[in-house]
């Protein structure tokens, strides 16, 4: 049995330290052997409890991380749709509004659009937000086709984007924290095997084919 995880997958390292439990469990003989120095059947079942958290956490890393993989994938096809209205109704406010400084400065028409997703959120809140607090300018941009229910719904996506965006931060965050917890559990567990090992052959030093035998 390889008991270096480096060299095995994660699965396969779970796969052969449940089959080096398990075994041990089923043999009287390597039992007895170890339970002399130290590792009894108590001790065994520590292992085989570590062993199950750090299944239980393997499991909870893959679904947070699937959860955020999907959040991500959802929040790029809103940001595309959004943005794709956004250009259009800042083009058509840039002609609507063409000889009006004032209000192209307050509606934030000319100049490069943010990159930051969060500044740029704001950006297309404001937009939409001035827009609507000003029922001139609105039956101005009307002139144009634009509505204020188009806005309106611009302005809804725009929010839901943003609440989209936090969730993405929140679950980057729990994806990095899960993983940290099953890595410092998947260490304790290599540490239990590399002891246990290490007893096994001491223990089993007269018996060197049941120790190969654990090791299969």
């Amino acid at each position: 049995m390889t008991v270096h995880f480096s060299k095995l997958s994660f699965s396969e390292y779970i796969d052969r330290v449940n089959s080096l439990i398990g075994f041990s469990f089923s043999n009287a003989e390597i039992l007895s052997a170890t339970a002399r120095f130290g590792f009894d059947e108590s001790r065994l079942k520590k292992g085989e409890k570590v062993l199950a958290s750090v299944r239980e956490l393997d499991q909870k890393q893959e679904a947070v991380i699937k959860e955020k993989v999907d959040a991500h994938q959802e929040r790029r096809k809103l940001h595309t749709a959004v943005r794709k209205d956004y250009m259009k109704y800042l083009q058509i406010a840039r002609i609507a509004f063409d000889k009006e400084g004032q209000i192209a400065k307050a509606l934030q028409l000319d100049g490069p659009r943010e990159v930051n997703l969060d500044a740029w959120i704001d950006q297309v809140t404001l937009f939409c937000s001035r827009l609507l607090g000003e029922k001139e300018w609105m039956t101005r941009l009307s002139e144009f086709g634009i509505s204020s229910k188009n806005i309106e719904d611009l302005l809804k996506r725009v929010d839901s984007l943003r609440s989209l965006a936090a969730r993405c931060e929140m679950l980057k965050d729990g994806a990095k924290s899960e993983t940290a917890r099953k890595r410092a559990k998947l260490k304790e567990l290599q540490r239990w095997v590399s002891d246990y090992l290490k007893i096994a052959r001491i223990a089993l030093e007269d018996k060197p084919e049941l120790y190969k035998e654990m090791l299969k």
